[in-house]
């Protein structure tokens, strides 16, 4: 048999390209880039030692002695040495520690063990190969033992990341599972084959794809500040807290970097960026940087490693002095937020929070702010994440209720409307009130789910009910700024409507003034859009604060809600209630219909309807009730 060496040449040239690329970028020095960095020089020097061994024994005529006997036991070290730091690699890279499973550990440890008693033996006996004449050295009957190793490291490896990677990695997971397949088949092929030679470059190949799917460090750099992405923070410190180690983050927040890039240009606010970060690497080696956000970075420090107020101090006394590019000068000013493993924080989820947190605290604290988390009420922060979790297990149980209030007309003498509201009981946090979890839910993004189940729930309840054969013409539901955010917000709304059969003159949204103040043109083309299809809208808690005649002359309100502080002042201050009847009969003027909320007494339900009050809403006449309350009210009257 003629041995192909340019097969084994290849495979050599493919694992110098592998370390050339990954030296001549920045080396990320984390864990997982040193085991890959082994596994690559680990498997030259596998290629070296067999393309040397069969050159001169198949080539240039060299007799098997000792020499040759001493590179094929380094052969077989380094060979079956890969494996295990494959399986470590992707143990790693699945970002999931062996010590949260003693089961875990100990199967990892096992292939380790046995290829130490193996290779330990080898070196007694040399019993693992035999000379060959027509292949050279081979493998001789015991060495089927190293075999099943391997085959079991790549397995445990593969089945590790599968059953623990993150969500995200999945498509670079199936992409290393088929090359640990092929070389799982080419091992095989080549053991009961010993003439195929393919193994060398096919693992070669496989080293080249877990570097370009797994192992790119493009991926774990900021391309801008070529400093580590947020990425690699949140892998890093995953990390750094399932081994326990404690350490500080000191996050920085550029003041009104927006501005800059307006005023200067996005390129002179790159350069920027760049300059922060560079500065950043220079205060400590012992810091890691990384880039947090668009314009947000993050030094993290190991605990004790250094002084955080002489980091701090430093930080400060550069952005005394501006930072000057080849067009501009500009000083900036930056927020420091200072967060700590684990004093302010348990785990990954935790942290996060905190940091998000202890930033806000420090931008609300004005330009320049130093924030400690430890001086921040975190009690606060951890409520609301478990009212942020409350609301989305009562959404995916669906055990959010909407309770109706009815609404009296003064004209007709009875209820022809109601408001729909949402009720939220937890089992650990008790009845969440509304003004609690809704404010909540729209910083989270949930209020776009949350506000589709009320919606879908309150024409169920139309449909279920048969609205038209009883008094009440409409059901007013509230609807966020959030909600009227999204493009497809009109969409989602008339599919529900037609789902259940629901005419759009049995549905009148709430708009509160806060909604309209924060974003007037978005809300404008949706209001005008459902408008068109025949829904009416109210403007909700009218006087509240922002008041201003611009919504109404500006969108087709139907509908003013009065909010109930000022129903309620009015009847305490006689200056107060001057201003409720004239701005009652400025609405009169304006053709729209005015609901009062609040409403509790015989006086105030009196005087509300004598100055033009269209609608009365309140506990004078009925609290909120339940859905089979409400039917069973409205379907008595009728």
């Amino acid at each position: 048999m003629q041995w192909d060496m340019n097969i084994d040449i290849c495979a050599l040239i493919l694992l110098l390209v592998v370390l050339l690329i990954h030296v001549s970028k920045q080396f990320v020095s984390i864990r997982r880039s040193r085991v890959f960095l082994a596994m690559v020089l680990l498997e030259t020097a596998a290629v070296v030692c067999s393309t040397t061994i069969k050159y001169l024994l198949l080539y240039a005529g060299y007799e098997a002695g000792l020499w040759s006997a001493v590179l094929v036991n380094v052969f077989y070290v380094v060979q079956y040495l890969v494996p295990i730091l494959y399986m470590d690699y992707m143990v790693v890279w699945s970002g999931h520690s062996l010590k949260a499973s003693r089961l875990s550990s100990c199967l990892f440890a096992l292939p380790i063990v046995f290829y130490l008693a193996i290779m330990i033996w080898n070196i007694v006996t040399q019993r693992l190969y035999i000379w060959d004449s027509q292949f050279g050295y081979k493998h001789a009957a015991p060495a089927g033992s190293l075999l099943v190793i391997t085959l079991y490291c790549i397995m445990y490896g593969v089945i590790y990341a599968v059953l623990n990677v993150r969500k995200l990695a999945f498509g670079k997971l199936s992409t290393i599972c088929l090359s640990a397949a092929g070389v799982i088949i080419v091992m095989l092929v080549q053991h009961y084959c010993p003439g195929v030679t393919h193994i060398n470059f096919i693992v070669s190949a496989g080293m080249l794809v877990l570097y370009l799917v797994a192992q790119n460090q493009s991926e774990m750099i900021d391309n801008n500040t070529q400093v580590l992405n947020r990425n690699m923070l949140d892998e890093l410190l995953r990390d750094n807290i399932s081994n326990r180690k404690r350490f500080d983050l000191i996050v920085l927040a550029l003041d009104d970097f927006k501005f800059v890039n307006k005023t200067f240009g996005v390129t002179s606010g790159d350069m920027m960026l760049m300059q922060v970060a560079h500065f950043l690497t220079t205060i400590t080696k012992k810091a890691k940087v990384y880039r947090y956000g668009a314009d947000q970075f993050a030094l993290e420090i190991l605990h004790g490693d250094m002084n955080l107020d002489q980091i701090i101090a430093l930080i400060q006394e550069r952005f005394r002095h501006p930072w000057i590019t080849e067009d501009v000068s500009v000083m900036l000013s930056t927020t420091i937020s200072c967060v700590s493993y684990p004093d302010d924080g348990a785990n990954m989820a935790n942290i996060i929070d905190v940091i998000d947190y202890s930033v806000l605290s420090a931008k609300t604290s004005g330009k320049g702010a130093v924030v400690y988390a430890r001086d921040l009420d975190l009690h606060a922060l951890r409520k609301e994440k478990a009212i942020e979790k409350a609301v989305e297990d009562a959404i995916l149980r669906d055990t959010i209720e909407v309770y109706y209030q009815p609404i009296y007309n003064t004209k007709k003498q009875c209820y022809t409307s109601a408001e729909a509201l949402v009720r939220l009981r937890d089992d650990m946090l008790g009845n969440i009130p509304p003004d609690v979890f809704i404010p909540i839910a729209e910083r989270n993004g949930t209020i776009v789910k949350l506000g589709a189940l009320i919606f879908e729930k309150v024409c169920q309840f139309i449909q279920k009910v048969n609205l038209r054969e009883t008094s009440i013409e409409y059901i007013e539901v509230n609807v966020s700024v959030v909600q009227c955010m999204q493009q497809d917000f009109v969409e989602k709304l008339i599919g529900i409507m037609e789902r259940y059969d629901v005419a759009p003159d049995q549905i009148n949204l709430e708009v509160t003034e806060t909604a309209a103040s924060n974003s007037l043109a978005i809300l404008q083309e949706n209001i005008e859009r459902l408008h068109a299809k025949g829904i009416s809208f109210s403007l909700d808690d009218y006087g509240s604060g922002y008041s201003t005649l611009g919504y109404i002359h500006q969108l087709p309100f139907k509908i003013i809600k009065l909010d109930r502080l000022m129903v309620w002042d009015a009847f305490a201050n006689e200056r107060a209630g001057i201003t409720l009847k004239f701005t009652v009969g400025m609405l009169k003027e304006l053709k729209v219909h005015i609901v009062a909320e609040g409403v509790e007494t015989q006086e105030q339900q009196t005087h509300l309807a004598d100055i033009g009050c269209d609608y009365l809403q309140g506990w004078y006449y009925a609290k909120a009730m339940p859905a089979n309350e409400f039917e069973a009210l409205i379907k008595e009257a009728s």
